[in-house]
């Protein structure tokens, strides 16, 4: 535990009594170290801990050794959810030059888990904002279920600082107060457009219709932006990208509440494999001019689901956790993508799980983990 880990992490409140047994950075540290090497639960964490004692009190104080699962959880509920995040951005921010913000993508997840059906207890649904160009998760805002999110988007935003950043966010996402939000944080925007705003979506779609009618084409020419075919895992996929003025569709719609918005973008996404074609529609910030921007800006926002959900699930079993406290469900989640982060920083051509099999191993390799942030 070096000094910036605790300068940055000892600003945490610990609200336990004073005759505690434990120190606070210790059940941080150790839990951090257990997610690292794989354990799912602090059942297992305690087991993983206890059996490399040694190893822990050469980098812990430790005063009454190894503390137990019941005290892991008990102390993880005690904290403060957004404190906790900020604390490890800012260890991160202390040791490891982050890049500007490029793309930012916002998109909700559902800790599965988390709910209790028999007792009516819903599930812990989360809102991430994810860095594209850093891999690494910005802040996450717990909301009631998925439908408040479009209060929970804001909240993030204003609390980030996203200046020249394209933020991407889903169709649930798009409403007039969140691309207001955008602006006013001097951040472009690109955001999907679906059936929940038929006023928008409708007219979109019939103007990209009318730009492939030879009889409107004088007037209608879109920008275009085609990605390469992509190959991987047995499907042979195209994507076209266009985009057209916002102006087009402004004499069918009143677009004064979509701030600074310039551009509608389709995207008809050809699958080679099964014959299959699919449009999708967003409306942008960004110059219709500018299409390749808006292109690569559309496909990072599946960096948050490829790169962040799709690890919290298969390599650290996130649906799987019974974690029932509200608290403590989302103190584990962050833990999860801190150490998601951490093992990225890792040189290996192994993957993240044999990783976390290295430091469960030899827990000397958790030093690789801290040393190359």
């Amino acid at each position: 535990m070096n000094n910036i880990f605790v300068e940055c992490f000892g600003q945490l409140e610990d609200k336990r009594y004073k005759n505690k047994q434990h120190l606070l950075l210790d059940i941080i540290s150790i839990v951090l170290c257990g997610v690292l090497s794989g354990m799912k639960d602090f059942g297992e964490i305690q087991m993983f801990a206890e059996a490399h004692e040694e190893w822990f009190k050469k980098h812990l104080l430790l005063p009454n050794g190894i503390p137990s699962h019941d005290t892991m959880g008990r102390v993880l509920s005690m904290l403060n959810p957004e404190h906790f995040a900020d604390c490890f951005i800012s260890w991160v921010k202390k040791v490891k030059k982050l890049l500007n913000e490029d793309v930012v993508a916002i998109d909700g997840k559902t800790l599965c888990g988390s709910s209790e059906k028999t007792n009516g207890i819903k599930a812990v649904h989360l809102v991430n904002a994810y860095s594209c160009v850093n891999g690494i998760t910005l802040k996450q805002v717990k909301v009631d279920d998925k439908s408040n999110e479009i209060t929970a988007i804001p909240e993030i935003i204003n609390t980030l600082a996203l200046q020249g950043a394209i933020i991407t966010i889903d169709a649930m996402g798009c409403q007039k107060n969140i691309a207001e939000s955008i602006v006013n944080a001097q951040a472009d925007y690109v955001l999907a457009v679906k059936g929940n705003h038929k006023e928008l979506h409708v007219p979109i779609i019939d103007v990209f219709n009318l730009s492939k009618n030879p009889n409107f084409n004088r007037k209608l020419k879109p920008s275009i932006y085609e990605h390469e075919i992509d190959c991987e895992h047995g499907k042979i996929e195209n994507r076209i990208v266009r985009g057209l003025p916002i102006n087009s569709i402004s004499n069918e719609l009143d677009l004064s509440g979509w701030k600074n918005s310039k551009s509608i973008i389709q995207i008809e996404h050809i699958n080679h494999t099964n014959n299959t074609t699919e449009f999708r529609y967003y409306i942008s910030t960004i110059p219709y001019l500018e299409i390749e921007k808006i292109a690569r800006a559309i496909r990072s926002h599946w960096q948050v689901e490829n790169n962040l959900h799709w690890v919290l699930d298969m390599t650290f079993k996130e649906d799987e956790s019974r974690i029932r406290d509200k608290i403590v469900a989302q103190n584990m989640s962050w833990i999860r993508k801190m150490s998601a982060y951490l093992l990225k920083q890792v040189s290996s051509k192994l993957s993240m799980k044999n990783k976390m099999i290295k430091n469960c191993i030899n827990p000397n390799n958790l030093l690789q983990c801290f040393e190359m942030i």
